[in-house]
């Protein structure tokens, strides 16, 4: 069985002189929690905890509403791809420091995962150790090649990776001599990318050429995304270093170090989340293969916009159920609308074939559809009409 072993904040943006995300504060975030990411991983991979999956999966945004940094995690099961957690952080998060905002994204990861451990009935306690494993480390994931020994079998030189508080890795080369241990030569730092299996990529191009010189290439992402150049050459009797970068790094602001961290909230999601506000979803559909079912997706989609309304939402919360989540396909043979009830959840399916959307504007069938949802709804719930569709 797998186990959970890797935190991911998505995505790994494969150049660093672009922003990961479009949003300055979102993309803050985002790269500095790639190393808080970096080391809880590796804690969390010595625990072996039972999962359906190896991975959670960070969706990290900026919400200028919040004065708060605010985390949710999916609690119900999954059965393949990855657990799914969410970090929304305030406009204020990008003007605390680097240190600070790591320390808050701390406590959301290990706030997610503990939060999981619950719904998933793991040890608790045992994160404790995995939170701690990141603080002993101040917060920078760090790691070192093995030794790759010079052809006259004197040297040997490793590899030294950090990844810093802008979210790409940094290397530098290190040469000892293997007779009694004498640390003899440091290069300078090359700009390396921003995960530890990068850093593990880029150390297997760890080469001697002849007994005088060794070389890196420094950044690791994908073969078009791949190259600079990290070197230490002994020259006349010293050991010279040469930096070549495959780009700039994009920097993150220094902060206010007067100002403190912000309080940070979890929160479980989904029909197995005791605290799951009861909420409507629309969660789409398909197959949209063609240009008539995409008009009518476009109207569908336009119509469970009103039934998932604000006032919608508040005529939901007398039906007792946590989730109401909305479906719709289209490659169903038959014409109609089906539903399925569990203790904390009602799914409704609508199956409309491309047969059965006509050819003129699709607005009121997407009406006459919508209100059908909603007819169903009732009879399974007993809710009175919803403020927005009259009865089919």
């Amino acid at each position: 069985m797998p186990t959970l072993s890797y935190v991911y904040p998505y995505p790994a943006q494969g150049r660093a002189d672009r922003p990961t995300d479009d949003d300055p504060v979102a993309d803050i975030a985002i790269r500095g929690c790639r190393s808080i990411a970096e080391l809880y991983s590796e804690a969390l991979a010595a625990l072996a905890l039972p999962a359906r999956v190896g991975e959670l999966r960070l969706f990290i945004h900026h919400d200028p509403q919040l004065d708060m940094v605010r985390a949710t995690v999916q609690l119900d099961p999954v059965w393949e791809g990855f657990e799914m957690a969410h970090v929304s952080v305030p406009t204020g998060f990008a003007a605390r420091t680097p240190e600070v905002r790591a320390h808050m994204l701390l406590e959301a990861v290990h706030g997610l995962l503990g939060r999981l451990a619950v719904a998933r009935g793991w040890d608790v306690g045992a994160l404790a150790d995995c939170r701690q494993y990141v603080l002993d480390r101040d917060q920078e994931y760090r790691w070192s090649s093995g030794p790759k020994i010079s052809p006259d079998r004197r040297h040997e030189a490793r590899a030294d990776f950090r990844l810093t508080a802008d979210g790409y890795g940094r290397v530098r080369l290190r040469v000892v001599r293997r007779d009694d241990g004498t640390t003899v030569a440091f290069s300078g730092e090359a700009l390396a990318f921003c995960t530890g299996a990068s850093f593990r990529r880029a150390a297997k191009s760890l080469h001697w050429h002849g007994k005088e010189r060794v070389s890196l290439v420094p950044y690791d992402w994908v073969p078009a995304v791949r190259g600079g150049e990290l070197g230490l050459s002994l020259e006349g009797g010293e050991w010279r270093s040469s930096v070549v970068d495959l780009m700039s790094v994009r920097s993150v602001p220094a902060g206010d170090p007067t100002l403190p961290p912000l309080p940070v909230r979890v929160e479980g999601r989904g029909a197995a989340a005791a605290e799951q506000p009861p909420r409507i979803v629309f969660v789409g559909g398909g197959p949209i293969q063609t240009r008539a079912i995409g008009r009518f997706h476009d109207a569908f989609s336009t119509a469970m916009a009103r039934f998932a309304s604000p006032s919608g939402q508040e005529w939901w919360q007398d039906a007792g159920i946590r989730l109401l989540e909305v479906q719709i396909n289209y490659a169903s043979e038959r014409v109609g609308v089906r539903s399925r009830r569990s203790e904390h959840r009602l799914r409704v399916f609508v199956d409309r074939p491309e047969s059965s959307l006509g050819h003129r504007d699709p607005a009121p069938l997407a009406r006459e559809v919508a209100a059908e949802v909603v007819a169903l709804v009732r009879r399974r719930t007993g809710l009175g009409p919803h403020p927005d569709f009259a009865a089919p």
